[in-house]
C-alpha cells in the first residue's frame, strides 16, 4: 500500500511539473509570430487586404464605425487626393479571414477624455462592429495613439483583451501588458527588422507586430508607396517557422498557455 501510495505521489508530481511547463512553440510549431496591424478603416484597406491574401498574411483592421462612409479632405494634403472610410457595407466581406478591430467609434484622442465619453467610444463601436463580425471583438488600438491609465481600464472593462499603442518598441519581445502593447515598429521602419526577425533562432516565443495606416501608402515616398508595401509583406511571408496570426487570436493562446 505505502508503495502504491508513493507511486501516486510521484505521477501526480510529474503531472503538475509537465502542467506547468512553459509553451516552447506556437500552434504550427513555430516559435516567431508576424501580426499585421492597421488603423482606421480606410478605402485604401481593399489593396492592403488584397496583398495580405496574395502573400497569406494576417491583418488586424482597427476600425471607427462611426465615421463609415465619410470623407477626409485632410489626407489631400498627404496623398494628392481626398480620403474615404469604407462603407459598412463592405466591412464584413473585406476584412474575411483577417481580424476585425476597434479603433474607437469617432477616434478621438483618448488621453484626458472623460469617463463617459470614453464608455461611450467603447460601447457604440463593439455595438456596431461585433453582430458584424459574428463574435465578440477582442483587439484594439488607440485611437490618435493616446491613451491614459484611466482609457486603460476602461478598455479592459469593456471586454478587449489587447491595446495596441503607437510606441514602437523596436525589439521582438512578448507583451507584457496587453492593455499597452507596444508593437515592433511602424511598417516605413520594419524592413531591416524584418530581416533580422527572419535570420533570428531562438527557443523562446517572440513576435513582430508591423503597424500603420494603408492610407500611408498612398504618398508615395519612401518606405510610404505600394511597391515597398508588396516588398514588405512579400519578404516576411511563407516562412515555415513562424505563425502569420491576429492580434486577438495570438493574446488567446498567451491566455491559455
Amino acid at each position: 500500500m505505502k508503495s502504491l501510495l508513493i507511486a501516486i505521489l510521484i505521477a501526480a508530481s510529474f503531472t503538475c511539473a509537465v502542467s506547468k511547463a512553459p509553451v516552447k512553440s506556437y500552434p504550427n510549431g513555430a516559435t516567431k509570430a508576424v501580426i499585421f496591424s492597421y488603423d482606421d478603416g480606410v478605402i485604401q484597406d481593399r489593396k492592403l487586404v488584397e496583398l495580405f491574401n496574395k502573400y497569406q498574411v494576417v491583418g488586424t483592421f482597427n476600425l471607427n464605425s462611426g465615421l463609415f462612409a465619410k470623407k477626409l479632405p485632410w489626407m489631400k494634403a498627404f496623398t494628392g487626393k481626398e480620403g474615404e472610410y469604407i462603407k459598412q457595407s463592405e466591412v464584413k466581406t473585406l476584412y474575411k479571414g483577417h481580424e476585425i478591430a476597434s479603433h474607437s467609434y469617432s477616434n478621438p484622442g483618448f488621453a484626458g477624455l472623460d469617463t463617459a465619453e470614453l464608455k461611450l467610444q467603447l460601447a457604440r463601436d463593439k455595438h456596431i462592429l461585433s453582430p458584424i463580425k459574428g463574435s465578440p471583438l477582442h483587439s484594439f488600438a488607440y485611437p490618435l495613439g493616446s491613451y491614459d491609465k484611466t482609457a486603460m481600464k476602461l478598455v479592459k472593462q469593456a471586454g478587449f483583451t489587447n491595446a495596441r499603442t503607437v510606441n514602437d518598441a523596436l525589439n521582438f519581445e512578448l507583451p507584457t501588458n496587453y492593455m499597452a502593447w507596444n508593437p515592433t515598429a511602424h511598417h516605413s521602419k520594419a524592413m531591416p527588422l524584418i530581416e533580422h526577425y527572419i535570420a533570428l533562432k531562438s527557443n523562446k516565443l517572440t513576435v513582430m507586430m508591423i503597424w500603420g495606416h494603408s492610407w500611408e501608402f498612398d504618398k508615395n515616398t519612401k518606405n510610404n508607396n505600394w511597391d515597398y508595401a508588396e516588398q514588405l509583406i512579400h519578404t516576411i511571408s511563407n516562412k515555415d517557422d513562424i505563425w502569420y496570426v491576429s492580434a486577438g487570436e495570438f493574446i488567446a493562446f498567451l491566455e491559455a498557455k
